[in-house]
């Protein structure tokens, strides 16, 4: 390889690299602006159902070994 072709190949990478950059980051503004509080608030709220159908599920199974394991 030669030290122009090296030359182009490296000016090439450091374009790419730019322009890699500048993506990441006007995806990264369009996330901020999507952003919506209504739409942290359902998130939130499905959390707590997905959690609390895991705790409750949790005291079933807990209940059912106790049960077993009762003489």
């Amino acid at each position: 390889m030669t030290a122009m072709h090296a030359d182009e190949l490296q000016n090439l990478l450091v374009r790419i690299d730019e322009r890699v950059k500048a993506i990441q980051e006007d995806i990264r503004e369009i996330n901020v602006a999507r952003r919506c509080a209504s739409h942290h608030v359902k998130i939130r709220t499905l959390e707590r159902l997905v959690w609390g159908c895991l705790a409750g599920l949790a005291g079933i199974g807990a209940r059912m070994v106790f049960e077993a394991w009762r003489p």
